[in-house]
């Protein structure tokens, strides 16, 4: 996953970030909310499955648990894939799968719902063979 830096508050119901990642993995905070992005394998692959997993803390550790968490992508010529990230039995963490039908360049987007308020983290992929 790649990024660019710094965080960005929209107001006080939505905000959207950017951060920087590397390898597979982003950590950031935004209002109090500490997110953590995982992707497995680090580096998607073409017609295989990559799961993403995001881990919700608010400024205590605490994890969030009543969050509604949904990755989107998109390429440039308009391709696009979608999927929720549901619930684990692990408080706090969301795990879905993408299948990338493509190689190349993915604009994607983290969107997190909690308490009324909406974050939403653009990420990018490089998405191989």
């Amino acid at each position: 996953m790649r990024s660019t830096l710094p965080a960005a508050s929209l107001g006080a119901l939505i905000w959207s970030l950017s951060a920087s990642a590397v390898a597979g993995t982003l950590t950031t905070e935004a209002d109090g909310v500490q997110i953590e992005v995982r992707s497995e394998p680090e580096t998607p692959v073409r017609d295989r499955k990559t799961t993403y997993i995001v881990r919700l803390a608010d400024a205590a550790g605490k994890p969030v648990t009543d969050a509604r968490v949904t990755l989107t992508g998109r390429m440039a010529d308009g391709m696009s894939a979608a999927a929720p990230l549901r619930p684990s039995s692990e408080p706090g963490i969301y795990r879905g799968e993408v299948l990338f039908t493509m190689e190349g360049r993915w604009d994607l987007t983290v969107r997190v719902v909690s308490q009324g308020r909406r974050l939403e983290l653009p990420l990018h992929e490089e998405v191989g063979r």
